[in-house]
């Protein structure tokens, strides 16, 4: 019999990525954890494989950059070829152009992973932290005692030839089961939106010989092609019918991911006789004998759906992930909104369920998150009736030529903020209300308004509370929380690497007399729950002031002076455990006012 202590906390039904992530940021913050999912053994597929660069810093802070990093591949050129020949290259463009990193952005490109191998990484990772997934465990029910503080759960597990069922209770629950789980059902949410009538797509893996590996192949109506394979929801009615197929290399030797749209394609079929697919390829790319298909390693069928919750959690049960928003398949979004939704509730959920913060802060979750889910979802819905609805034989783009891609702050995401966020202070501006919670239709205006844009390109404008936290790197370590003297070696680091998963960090731009002050306010708020890294510019030195510091930084290069250029005397940057800054201030009322609304009262 397990004891207390030992009794997971946090229950999560569903083990994809955002399920994956949302353990991991528990574990992290020392929350036990059990996470189950009804599937018998883990999934194949590349799905979703596009990995923003938003997602590759929040992979580095959960400990799993590196290794994502060493296995995925960069996003490949993409081609699309003459029909009905299918040999002649039409265009030759990037989909994702790549930059060089910056001090701020070290990972600026997308890259692209199977989802199956991800969630392989993530797996490992949670095992390390003594969570396995739980496979062929199914959550029955579950249910919230009125004005409890738990949910008490029916949950079916495998236990030899028959299931077992058990009950159990946990403090808080986590849908991350998809579009069809049970969790967001059951709650009643809401699922706004549309199902679009276009014909459905064939999606999966095959063995491919004689192509590029380098490059992404496209075939089909030419006028559309290259927004088709981001977005499939578009759909060009012809009287002779439509077809499109799009082969991309993957991180597997000879194995390409595909996406098919015929008029003639028997889906029923094809579920049970995958092989059946051969010669549809053959057809579809222009009979050409240099190519030659082999076996299909797997395939699903997805019809372009864009949905959302009307909230994302009702009391302790929550939904995160494809169970509160679907949307393209190819858009390079759903994976990567899916693990910010995790993040940004798993750090909460710790703090109320370690008893530092209130259950009020849970409320957030909803407050932020909608309103990004919401642009994105309206991003995606304007350009599609904007710039293709009904137009046959539209010219493709040219490279890096169709602005509202939003490629440098929407798509990539680094310019998701929560600027209007309540829990979020910023002392270098008025205060402003928070948006209105109403966003039925996903209506957050026509995403012009760079004040209200949440889902926004404008990352080069002023930093503000709310927005995403840039790195700079470069800074000389005179202090670190394992030694009170400098290495001898004085080696260098950067603030990524200095942000915790589980702490918020407060950043201190200031003398060292100052600085002392505000650590010593820090200590008597939350010692436990915050770490602070003091900047000094170049030259600067560590004095006794800083003693009670955890991290001391030499900004040698200047990156983090520049890149913060803190305005209106403010000198203090608070970064949450999601890498957003939570506040910019000057004054203690300032920083108490950030922690007391984050925090227990009596704690601040």
């Amino acid at each position: 019999m397990s004891s207390a202590r030992s009794h997971p906390k946090v229950l999560v039904v569903g083990a994809g990525p955002s399920g994956l992530v949302m353990a991991l940021a528990l574990r992290r913050n020392g929350v036990r954890v059990r996470l189950i999912d009804s599937q018998p053994v883990s999934r194949l597929g590349q799905r979703g494989a596009g990995i923003m660069p938003r997602s590759l810093e929040l992979f580095s802070a959960l400990g799993v950059g590196d290794e994502i990093l060493r296995r995925a591949i960069p996003a490949p050129q993409a081609v699309v070829y003459e029909m009905p020949e299918g040999v002649k290259m039409l265009s030759k463009f990037d989909m994702w152009p790549p930059v060089l990193p910056t001090p701020q952005r070290p990972f600026p490109n997308v890259v692209m992973l199977g989802q199956d191998h991800l969630e392989q990484i993530l797996r490992t990772e949670l095992r390390k932290l003594g969570c396995e997934t739980e496979w062929g465990t199914t959550l029955l029910s579950f249910e919230q005692p009125k004005g409890g503080d738990c949910v008490h759960t029916s949950i079916s597990r495998p236990g030899g030839e028959e299931h077992i069922t058990e009950s159990m209770t946990f403090d808080f629950l986590v849908g991350t089961d998809g579009a069809r789980g049970m969790v967001r059902k059951s709650l009643g949410l809401t699922f706004l939106g549309e199902t679009s009538n276009a014909d459905r797509l064939v999606v999966g893996d095959v063995m491919v010989h004689g192509l590029d590996p380098k490059l992404w192949h496209m075939w089909g109506e030419v006028g559309a092609a290259w927004f088709f394979f981001f977005f499939p929801s578009i759909y060009i009615e012809r009287a002779d019918g439509n077809y499109r197929i799009s082969l991309r290399p993957t991180e597997v030797p000879f194995m390409w991911s595909f996406l098919l749209q015929g008029p003639n394609i028997d889906h029923p079929y094809i579920v049970e006789h995958p092989e059946a697919l051969a010669p549809i390829f053959v057809e579809y790319t222009g009979r050409r004998r240099d190519i030659v298909f082999g076996d299909v390693v797997w395939l699903s069928h997805y019809r372009p759906s864009v949905r959302m919750v009307d909230r994302f959690g009702v009391g302790r049960v929550f939904v995160a992930g494809d169970s509160a928003h679907v949307h393209s398949i190819t858009g390079g979004q759903g994976l990567n909104v899916g693990i910010q939704d995790s993040f940004n509730l798993a750090w909460k959920l710790a703090l109320v369920q370690r008893n530092l913060a209130p259950e009020s802060l849970l409320q957030t979750y909803t407050e932020e998150r909608a309103p990004v889910v919401a642009a994105m979802l309206n991003q995606i819905t304007l350009l599609l009736k904007e710039n293709w609805a009904g137009k046959t034989g539209a010219p493709l783009p040219s490279p890096g030529g169709v602005s509202a891609w939003k490629h440098n702050g929407g798509v990539l995401q680094l310019g998701v903020n929560y600027r209007w966020s309540s829990i979020v202070v910023d002392e270098q501006q008025p205060d402003t209300d928070p948006l209105d919670d109403e966003f039925d239709d996903f209506d957050f205006g026509d995403g012009e308004d760079e004040e209200d844009d949440s889902f926004n390109t404008f990352v080069d404008r002023p930093l503000s509370a709310g927005d995403r936290a840039p790195d700079s790197p470069g800074l000389v370590v005179l202090k670190h929380p394992t030694a009170d003297k400098a290495p001898e070696d004085a080696p260098t680091t950067s603030l990524f690497r200095t942000f915790l998963a589980s702490h918020h960090t407060v950043l201190i731009f200031s003398d060292a007399s100052r600085s002392a002050a505000v650590i010593r306010l820090l200590t008597s708020l939350v010692p436990h729950a915050v770490q602070s890294v003091v900047v000094v510019r170049a030259q600067g030195t560590i004095t006794e002031q800083h003693e009670l510091a955890d991290w001391v930084l030499e900004d040698r290069a200047g990156y983090a002076y520049s890149t913060y250029a803190l305005r209106d005397g403010c000198d203090i940057v608070v970064v949450r455990p999601d890498g957003l800054v939570g506040a910019i201030v000057r004054s203690r009322s300032g920083l108490q006012r950030y922690f007391r609304g984050v925090f227990k009262s009596q704690l601040t």
